[in-house]
């Protein structure tokens, strides 16, 4: 007797897309074909009309669980994911005490266990102050390393152990360490000396309204940084992976670098690809993101890499805050913290590219579910519609029309999701299955607190599809 049989959806995968249904049992893909050849199923989900796609990823998220649980924790994020499409996380270090050796590995998922809808799992940090534990973390279940290329936060040393390496020589030498894992190895690329000099320069001046920060923070500081990183990373032998790229200039560095031989790959985020530099006048603190949103010519630029396959994955930079940590950036942008809320707007947002033909709906799923999972060791497990694959899947309906209503949104930090409220839509997430289960219909979320799980990658080595 099987689980689930989905039945008269249009399956797509990266590859391509065909009339199928697919048949569920123990929250793994058992059977695809005809639902007339499958055997008998509890439940029957005729999805005539829509689309079945495999459930995204959001390849970057700062939930920040245990932490600051009055602006997001895992319950929360995890309820957003589901409503909106995304089956799994892919969580960053910065937590109350940063995920920087395997027991704050494990430390982290007791403390997030049982307060989960949908999967999650997580990088560790790699700096210079960690260096002895980066061995038996890159062994102990994370999908990638992570640092920042930017100094610690003031205030934030214990959220950044093992994170922060603006350093060249010293990020060469984490480099040579996080080469003996085989893992990707995910950077902030900033350059700190360019980026702080800058910054300097306009509070000296009493330059401190919305736009300053993205002068301070020029394409050319993420830029640089990249540049040295690459070179960085090809003499360490390294896989070097770019989070959040805002410059077009960036991921051609990059594409050149992975034609040459260089490992090394990409990821963008919506602010990236949606917002320009007048939406900071117009939101202010809100639309603070590092590196900054730039203008409609970068915009247009991304959008062309996207299209021609040089970016290899798309996630939100999810990062919670409260509307009275943002408020103070309109009279002192440096003031504010950087980040916005963003993983209920992943697959409304590239459904919405895919109606105005920005990309295929092809592309899109490799862009933010089967691309990924290949990359984080993944593979046959997550983001592909195929037997053997974990069934998280989403419904959509790609003639819906809507508009983004941020005070519907699950998560705790909508508040200051302002930048993203009333935009138009083309396409909707009508049911999500995680593992075979549906824990969000309509926009609802019906599945239990609980069910979701700790996901680490398949044993190496395994393929890695790159480069």
């Amino acid at each position: 007797m099987l689980d689930v049989i989905i039945k008269n959806a249009t399956v797509v995968n990266a590859d391509g897309r065909r009339q199928l249904d697919v048949a569920i049992k123990d929250g793994i893909i058992v059977a695809i074909g005809m639902a007339s050849t499958f055997a008998e199923a509890h439940e029957v989900i005729d999805a005539g009309g829509l689309h079945l796609l495999p459930g995204a990823i959001d390849s970057h998220t700062h939930v920040r669980d245990p932490g600051r649980s009055d602006r997001e924790d895992f319950a929360s994020a995890t309820r957003a994911a589901a409503v909106s499409g995304v089956t799994m996380l892919c969580e960053m270090p910065i937590a109350a005490v940063s995920t920087h050796s395997a027991q704050t590995l494990a430390d982290r998922i007791d403390a997030v266990r049982d307060r989960l809808y949908t999967d999650y799992a997580l990088y560790g940090g790699a700096a210079d102050d960690n260096r002895e534990h980066i061995a038996a973390l890159g062994n102990a279940g994370i999908i990638g390393f992570k640092t920042f290329r930017t100094a610690v936060p003031p205030g934030r040393e214990k959220e950044f152990i093992g994170l922060c390496c603006p350093d060249p020589g010293a990020f060469f030498t984490v480099l040579k360490e996080t080469a003996k894992t085989g893992l990707p190895h995910a950077i902030h690329a900033e350059d700190e000396y360019i980026l702080s000099r800058l910054a300097e320069d306009y509070k000296r001046t009493g330059d401190l309204g919305p736009i300053s920060h993205t002068k301070a923070r020029p394409p050319v500081v993420e830029e640089a940084s990249v540049a040295q990183s690459i070179a960085l990373a090809r003499a360490a032998g390294a896989w070097l992976h770019i989070v959040h790229v805002s410059s077009p200039y960036s991921i051609d560095l990059i594409t050149q670098a992975r034609a040459n031989g260089v490992k090394v790959t990409c990821e963008t985020c919506p602010p990236y690809l949606f917002l320009t530099d007048a939406d900071i006048e117009l939101h202010g603190p809100y639309a603070k993101t590092n590196p900054p949103i730039r203008d409609e010519s970068f915009v247009e630029g991304m959008w062309d890499r996207v299209a021609r396959g040089d970016v290899d994955i798309i996630g939100t930079d999810h990062s919670p805050f409260l509307a009275s940590e943002k408020e103070p950036g309109w009279s002192n942008m440096f003031s504010a913290p950087p980040g916005a809320p963003g993983i209920e707007i992943l697959v409304p947002l590239l459904l919405t590219a895919v109606g105005y033909g920005r990309i295929t709906l092809e592309r899109m799923v490799s862009v933010v579910s089967t691309n990924t999972a290949n990359m984080f060791g993944l593979r046959g497990r997550k983001g592909v519609i195929a037997v053997g694959a974990d069934a998280d899947l989403i419904l959509v309906d790609l003639a819906a029309e809507g508009r983004i209503d941020v005070n519907q949104w699950q998560s705790k930090s909508r508040v200051t999701a302002r930048l993203w409220h009333g935009r138009q839509t083309r396409g909707a997430v009508v049911r999500t299955l995680v593992r075979g289960k549906t824990v969000a219909l309509n926009g609802t979320v019906v599945g239990e607190l609980g069910w979701g799980r700790f996901v680490a990658p398949n044993p190496r080595p395994y393929e890695r599809p790159f480069w």
